[in-house]
């Protein structure tokens, strides 16, 4: 054994506090649990493709297509509900519902004055998941 304490000193402590302040935020960010929005977008994508495949030419696949669209649009409300925990999972969630890269605002996906199965609007959840990632992003900002 060298004899030094196995507890850091005061001045090794003071040291370490001060090199983790001045690491600049996108270091500690990474230690920070991945951003839940990705995850709901990537679940979104998988429940809309059985959607874009149905063909919905006989009276069969228009039943299939429908109980597809409410499985789809049940998960459509649970991202929208879901707040970004990040800036870059705001930008994926507002990139994914404006349809970014695919010419323009989605036509497949609903927002507006279309409602959950709870009376809500998507667009409404939309706004609420905006309000409450930007509000929880702005406390954490630093001046």
């Amino acid at each position: 054994m060298s004899g030094q304490p196995l507890a850091p000193s005061r001045r090794q402590a003071l040291a370490l506090g001060a090199a983790l302040v001045s690491l600049p935020a996108g270091a500690v960010a990474m230690a920070a649990p991945p951003d839940p929005i990705f995850a709901r977008i990537a679940w979104h994508k998988r429940l809309m493709e059985p959607v874009r495949a149905c063909p919905a030419v006989t009276e069969e696949d228009e039943e299939r297509l429908a109980v597809l669209v409410r499985t789809a649009d049940h998960g459509y409300a649970e991202m929208l509900g879901t707040a970004p925990t990040s800036l870059a999972g705001l930008y994926a969630l507002v990139a994914y519902v404006e349809g970014s890269g695919q010419g323009g605002v989605r036509r497949d996906l609903p927002l507006g004055t279309q409602e959950t199965d709870g009376g809500v609007t998507y667009e409404d959840l939309f706004l609420a998941a905006l309000r409450r990632s930007l509000s929880q992003l702005c406390r954490e900002a630093r001046p």
